[in-house]
């Protein structure tokens, strides 16, 4: 022996303490799992697929909650749509019909690009037709006269000045018949304006054969609007 250790127990101790390091590599290490990936991905779920109650996931609360508020506005506008009625859109015929009456009476100058045009009868009588229509369209197509509108013809043509005379009547319901909508609406100035614009957007008048004069215009300086 000589104070060592017997060489079979040192063998022993070796082997012992070989077994006891395989069995600690071998133990997962609690601290330390072997596969965080999957710790993490099980730790954390998407918030969408989260139940919220019974079997509705948030996904599923928050589509319907969207599809509902579209429905609501379809809804509405379609409701909003039938319900509403536009006053400026609704025509009391019966009481336009009823109105009181409106006249007024105009001069307008008609223009040849031949200063020594002549205007003969049947000349006048095309004219007189086409401004008279051309007349009706401008008050029948106004916003803002449209309903009031009754009639718009050609009394005269002057043969020496080419100057055209004509008449306008309007029909005023008693609802609308106001000092505010009479002096504004139904004013001379304003019933001028229409037909100045239109004049002023289309001087030519279109489907006139006139001897000596194939281009024929109005003049928008020229008209005047008188009430009566």
């Amino acid at each position: 022996m000589n104070g060592c250790v017997p060489e079979q127990e040192v063998q022993d101790v070796e082997l012992q303490n070989l077994e006891e390091e395989k069995q600690e590599e071998s133990r997962p290490d609690e601290e330390n799992p072997l596969n965080p990936r999957d710790t993490r991905n099980s730790e954390t779920t998407e918030p969408c697929l989260e139940i919220v109650f019974w079997k509705c996931k948030l996904w599923m609360i928050l589509t319907s909650a969207f599809l509902c508020l579209i429905l609501v506005i379809i809804i509405s506008l379609t409701l909003y749509s039938v319900v509403y009625i536009d006053e400026d859109e609704y025509w009391d015929l019966e009481s336009i019909a009823n109105g009181s009456r409106q006249n007024f009476t105009g001069m307008l100058k008609i223009h040849c690009a031949n200063p020594d045009w002549l205007l003969s009868e049947s000349a006048y009588h095309l004219l007189s037709e086409n401004l008279s229509k051309r007349l009706a369209d401008v008050y029948n197509n106004s916003p803002a006269l449209g309903r009031y509108f009754i009639s718009a013809k050609v009394i005269s043509l002057s043969y020496e000045n080419k100057t055209a005379f004509f008449e306008l009547e309007f029909s005023v319901p008693p609802e609308c018949e106001t000092e505010e909508f009479m002096k504004n609406r139904m004013s001379e100035m304003f019933v001028k304006n229409i037909l100045r614009q239109n004049i002023y957007d289309r001087k030519e008048m279109y489907g006139v054969d006139v001897t000596g004069c194939t281009y024929l215009t109005l003049d928008p300086t020229s008209l005047s609007v008188l009430s009566i």
